[in-house]
């Protein structure tokens, strides 16, 4: 159904009715314009919407990505000083090992190798005797510590 309407100018204090119909087609033409003005500005705020979520979106995902790469690297370094600690201790339980090993083999030798022990083997199973006056040779040192041999010793 088409719908009629009129528009009043109003000039001092009489009412006039001008050429309804032109007017009426500028009234529309000029509402039709501001709707097609407001239908553009709001695409342009929703494309605008738009793009401002595209960029929040692209920050969220690289705070994302960037607080997934500080944990991993986090855990990883806190995996690395768990395995060198239990390292550090599997050494140190070693070196004690080895300390009382040394320690036992020590007091092993010390009871074995009693001097009296040694010469009683020497003398009676062995049949080595005590070096004579002329077997011996003494050599003074000099202020060196050390000696040089250049032929074998007699």
């Amino acid at each position: 159904m088409a719908r009629v309407q009129t528009v009043y100018i109003e000039e001092g204090n009489a009412v006039r009715k001008l050429n309804p119909e032109v007017e009426y087609e500028e009234y529309l033409e000029r509402r039709r314009q501001e709707e097609e003005r407001r239908q553009r500005d709001i695409r342009r705020a929703k494309i605008h919407r738009q793009k401002r979520k595209k960029v929040a979106s692209v920050y969220a995902t690289m705070a994302i990505v960037f607080c997934v790469c500080f944990f991993v690297g986090y855990i990883y370094l806190q995996t690395q000083v768990t395995e060198r600690t239990d390292n550090i201790a599997k050494l140190e339980t070693q070196i004690s090992t080895l300390k009382a090993d040394n320690g036992a083999a020590e007091a092993r030798i010390n009871t074995a190798a009693n001097l009296s022990n040694v010469r009683n083997t020497a003398l009676n199973e062995l049949g080595m005797v005590y070096a004579n006056a002329d077997q011996i040779v003494y050599y003074d040192m000099e202020t060196t510590d050390h000696m040089n041999q250049y032929s074998k010793i007699p």
